[in-house]
């Protein structure tokens, strides 16, 4: 039983029974409330029903004599009249039984020309047919307007025109009460009910292929971007962050979509981001370890050997070897010093933020051709993770002036105050709008968190003359700061508050 009903804990097939369901459903309500309505008394219309009667009785009457060519004009003339006063022998058989009469017959062909009429009484046809409303009524029969009126009650007379299949009208007035109708049978529900669904039977099975069709096309358009989103989950499950879930609609699942693929690029970015720190984090611990410990321990066993040196210096056998011990571990201290220096950051390694920045300036300007005038000092001191945010973000903006800015030259300036750093980019291109950018990409975001990171601001200002990037970092590193001023990194969202309290210091030379 569990293998025959396991197709339908898919959603496409849960989805195509609910339609069949919904559709079925529908279609026996509507039986039912038709069986409802067709058990229950209820009287018809009196005036609609007493024309139909009147018609299925002198319809048939006139048409033949009317059909002939040329008309039978005094068998119409003597039908009118009979119709109008009918003989005792025949009045039972007459449409009603009721002490009202009909006062006025008038029989018209096709053109609308009168072949008949009684009684012969002028001011009788005057009254009831040359009027207004027994014109309009005979008018729109002829003319057989689907929206025409053929009762019309005035006073105390009914007015009636019936169609003659084509040939003519028939007009009529009725003078007095109409009789009252017979009300519809009424009959059980469930013989009508079963009834009905056997003659609407070929109706519920098309309705129910339409519901199993609707349910199949729509589930499809759910369950194409519902598998490709667990495609790219699977995907950014193993690692691999490059698939994206392709859906274009614009509805919820599109949504989704965006959404998740904007989580995917900024897990990306986080899972990166740590994966840097970790490394300098760690290479950071092993060269302070190294510092702290073998470095350190190294000095006292050559201030040691170079002691025992001295007091044994009338043997010099033994005063040879501790010189060669002295030598190697002179030599084993400069190694070790070289490894520490290995251990920072592989940008900075050796050479500090200034000259760190100035090999990439010069490899940038040779690449790009954009000119580059920097301003940076030789002598700068800062603690190792401002630099590397420094250097992270001077290769961002970089990054971000050759592809997007247009500028044809740059300057950079790098500026040492007593409690902070400050790293200015500034180009000549034709600027961008930074709230309109926000969110678009993570270049923005990942230079404000790595300034956040350590405790910096990031400020950016543009327009139609240039672009100035402004990083500003705490030379003080973080464990010495104040504990009423924790690190707080700034959120995106900050961006346009940044940009409008902030008035960076531009160069005349670069703004245009």
């Amino acid at each position: 039983m569990s293998r025959l009903l396991r197709p339908f804990g898919r959603l496409q097939w849960r989805l195509t029974l609910s339609y069949l369901l919904v559709t079925l459903v529908v279609a026996l309500t509507v039986e039912i409330v038709t069986s409802v309505r067709d058990t229950t008394a209820v009287p018809p219309n009196q005036a609609g029903t007493f024309v139909q009667s009147l018609g299925d009785v002198v319809v048939p009457q006139i048409a033949p004599m009317l059909a002939a060519n040329p008309p039978d004009w005094s068998a119409l003339k003597k039908w009118a009249e009979t119709f109008i006063a009918p003989p005792e022998a025949v009045k039972g058989n007459t449409v009603t039984n009721t002490p009202s009469k009909f006062v006025l017959a008038v029989i018209l062909n096709r053109d609308g020309q009168i072949v008949a009429s009684a009684p012969d009484d002028a001011n009788m046809m005057q009254k009831l047919f040359w009027n207004s409303p027994s014109q309009e009524m005979v008018q729109s029969t002829l003319r057989e307007l689907p929206d025409g009126v053929r009762v019309r009650v005035l006073g105390g007379q009914t007015l009636i025109a019936l169609p003659i299949k084509g040939l003519g009208v028939f007009f009529t007035v009725f003078e007095g009460p109409l009789p009252t109708p017979a009300p519809i049978a009424t009959s059980s529900f469930v013989p009508l009910l079963l009834t009905n669904l056997s003659n609407e039977y070929p109706f519920l099975a098309l309705a129910g292929v339409i519901g199993i069709l609707s349910g199949m096309l729509g589930s499809r358009g759910i369950r194409r971007p519902l598998r490709r989103i667990t495609q790219a989950a699977d995907a950014w499950s193993r690692g691999n962050f490059s698939v994206k879930a392709q859906v274009r609609s614009r509805d919820e699942l599109g949504q989704l979509a965006r959404d998740l693929n904007s989580m995917a690029d900024q897990l990306h970015n986080l899972i990166t981001t740590r994966q840097e720190l970790a490394v300098v984090e760690e290479r950071h611990r092993l060269a302070r370890d190294l510092h702290d410990s073998i470095k350190q321990q190294m000095f006292v066993i050559t201030l040691l050997v170079g002691a025992a040196r001295e007091m044994v210096a009338d043997y010099p056998q033994a005063a040879q070897t501790l010189n060669e011990a002295v030598r190697l571990t002179g030599q084993a201290q400069q190694e070790l010093t070289a490894l520490i220096h290995e251990l920072r950051p592989l940008a900075l390694a050796g050479k500090g933020l200034s000259a760190a920045l100035r090999e990439l300036l010069t490899g940038w300007e040779q690449s790009t051709g954009i000119m580059v005038e920097a301003h940076l000092p030789d002598d700068l001191t800062a603690p190792l993770p401002a630099e590397q945010a420094l250097y992270r973000i001077a290769q961002e903006t970089l990054n971000n002036v050759a592809r997007h800015s247009g500028a044809t030259r740059i300057r950079v300036d790098l500026l040492q105050e007593p409690e902070r750093l400050m790293l200015r980019l500034q180009d000549n291109g034709h600027g961008f709008h930074p709230a309109q950018a926000e969110g678009r990409g993570l270049g923005l975001s990942n230079m404000r968190q790595r300034a956040g990171g350590v405790g910096g601001t990031l400020h950016i200002f543009s327009d139609a003359t240039g672009t100035c990037v402004e990083a500003s970092i705490p030379r003080a590193p973080a464990a010495e700061r104040k504990a009423n001023q924790p690190l707080l990194l700034a959120p995106a969202n900050a961006a346009n508050n940044d940009e409008e309290d902030h008035a960076p210091t531009l160069k005349p030379a670069y703004r245009g």
